[in-house]
């Protein structure tokens, strides 16, 4: 029992980490969308995210950006980008 609490933890800080860093236009792919159109659509996805966060979130005392990332990840998506691969 013990074990399979360990590994659940140890599941939960490894995903953590990599959400440290917010999420910005340059975590995504803009496809064939003009540049500008582009870094309009991602300005306003950070203003929605900022926003939602301060309500939401810890606002500064969040050091893992986890509300911030989850509503920017979802609008950016919404708006029809998608993640880059991570570079390792």
């Amino acid at each position: 029992m013990k074990q399979g609490l360990r590994a659940i933890v140890a599941a939960f800080a490894l995903a953590g980490c990599a959400s440290y860093a917010p999420l910005t236009a340059d975590d995504y792919d803009p496809g064939t969308t003009p540049k500008a159109q582009f870094l309009s659509n991602a300005h306003m996805c950070e203003k929605e995210a900022e926003a939602d966060h301060k309500k939401f979130g810890m606002g500064p005392m969040d050091p893992y950006n986890g509300t911030l990332n989850r509503m920017y990840d979802a609008c950016m998506r919404s708006s029809g980008y998608t993640r880059k691969p991570k570079k390792e």
